[in-house]
């Protein structure tokens, strides 16, 4: 069966116009499920992923996201494949499997920890880069204390945190 995929443009005006009418959002499925409904009054082909629309209507701004997140550390762990299919590899310095291959990272920072963030990683919620987050010590340094995105406000500390809920409204209006 055809489909098709809205563009930028349409998938910000269809949430904008969602949005406009609720108000906000408290979850990324509920507006998928009213952004997709109103697509299909357009043209019943379009197809439209519930990542792609939360990542299209955060990077036009327009869009204010918050988000809740877990620590992954408590999870359980999945089989070997899941990890390999996920990109991770199996670090045998810090015994650990790890989001990004071991050495160097995105900014060029040689590390050898586990399931951490670093600078340069692709924010899980947006997809921009992530940013450190410095705080001053009482002897005048400055410690990294964490990471931040710099477009929706994602934060994670040194352990890496999983986005787990979003809920969405329109800057600057309701």
């Amino acid at each position: 069966m055809d489909y098709r995929k809205p563009t930028k443009k349409v998938i910000v005006e269809v949430v904008s116009d969602v949005l406009k009418e609720r108000g906000s959002v408290d979850t990324q499925t509920k507006l998928h499920k009213k952004v997709l409904q109103k697509l299909k009054k357009e043209d019943k082909t379009y197809r439209l992923s519930a990542e792609r629309m939360r990542i299209v209507s955060i990077l036009s701004k327009k869009v204010k996201v918050t988000i809740r997140t877990r620590s992954v550390g408590a999870a359980p762990e999945p089989d070997e494949n899941d990890f390999k299919k996920q990109g991770l590899g199996y670090d045998p310095v810090v015994k650990r499997w790890r989001r990004i291959k071991p050495g160097d990272d995105l900014s060029g920072h040689h590390h050898h920890r586990g399931e951490f963030a670093s600078p340069g990683q692709p924010c899980p919620v947006c997809t921009s880069p992530l940013k450190k987050v410095h705080n001053a010590t009482l002897y005048g340094g400055v410690v990294a204390i964490g990471f931040r995105c710099g477009i929706c406000a994602y934060l994670t500390g040194h352990r890496w945190r999983e986005p787990s809920r979003y809920s969405f409204r329109l800057k600057g209006g309701k």
